[in-house]
């Protein structure tokens, strides 16, 4: 009872107060190549999705958005266990259920493509390997994909989701995930014509993206600056209309904005790489 009691009460709390406190920083990858492993998994149901979100059968594509009710407590991958969600789900099954097969995308198998191709150049190549070492580290990727309905349309938001951990032989790391979402919202119908091509080559853009910014975040960690601390309102990953939250600045790569946004139950906690424009951000300003 004591434990419901205090997730009732993080799911009642309001957004202002969600700003959890500072993690420690990335630790610094040990000597000799990370080995990078991709997992099967997906996306955990317990930690990593909101109540009510829809599976496509065979992928590791989720449905969110549409939920309705749930309030700040759907932010919650384990509170959402504790609310039933079953009409939830059954709404997101009846959004794609004429278009699942459009939906789907094997997002690991394009990741590890993508990565071989970009560990045979320079960049990263006494960094990473696909080979595991003797007593190394090893960094194992779970990559998924996040449809987002925005509430009230039939515009979706498709999301490139990486969760990593690295551990070596006496640590078992912590876990950094990664969202990255490219261009303004797209009719489903759009996305999902010609067999889905139109999304199959946003989600590969989005996916680029995000592999470059966690090899380089996995090998030269960003500075975590606690004092760093800003304002966001916009769209985010699982949530299907503007929502007011505090993050920390990374820096930028390229012309992205790099906002970490912290608190492991919170269901888009992470490394958000954001489009110039896609969120309002302001600085926090000390009193």
């Amino acid at each position: 009872m004591k434990y419901l009691a205090i997730l009732a009460l993080l799911a009642s709390a309001p957004a202002s107060a969600q700003t959890a406190a500072p993690e420690a920083p990335a630790s610094t990858a040990p000597a000799g190549p990370t080995a990078i492993v991709f997992s099967e998994k997906g996306a955990n149901g317990m930690s990593d999705l909101p109540m009510g979100v829809h599976r496509i059968p065979d992928s590791n594509v989720v449905v969110s958005g549409y939920q309705g009710g749930g309030g700040i407590g759907m932010l919650f991958g384990v509170v959402g266990l504790l609310v039933q969600s079953s009409v939830n789900a059954e709404a997101g099954t009846t959004k794609v259920r004429n278009v699942e097969d459009d939906l789907r995308f094997d997002v690991r198998a394009k990741a590890i493509d993508m990565t071989n191709t970009i560990l045979a150049g320079d960049e990263f190549k006494n960094a990473f390997t696909f080979t595991p070492q003797p007593g190394g580290s090893t960094m194992t990727v779970t990559p998924y994909v996040v449809l987002t309905f925005v509430k009230k349309t039939e515009d979706v938001r498709p999301y490139i989701v990486l969760k990593t951990k690295v551990a070596t032989a006496g640590d078992s790391g912590k876990t950094i995930k990664y969202f990255c979402c490219e261009g303004k919202a797209l009719p489903l119908a759009s996305l999902t014509a010609n067999d889905g091509a139109a999304l199959k080559e946003l989600l590969t853009s989005e996916l680029d993206t995000a592999v470059n910014v966690m090899l380089l975040d996995r090998s030269q960690p960003f500075p975590r600056n606690d004092e760093a601390k800003i304002a966001t309102n916009g769209m985010l990953p699982f949530v299907g209309k503007p929502l007011k939250w505090r993050g920390f600045d990374l820096g930028r790569y390229k012309d992205y904005n790099l906002v970490e946004f912290r608190g492991g139950m919170i269901v888009f906690s992470g490394v958000n790489i954001v489009e110039p424009g896609a969120l309002e951000i302001t600085p926090v300003v000390k009193k």
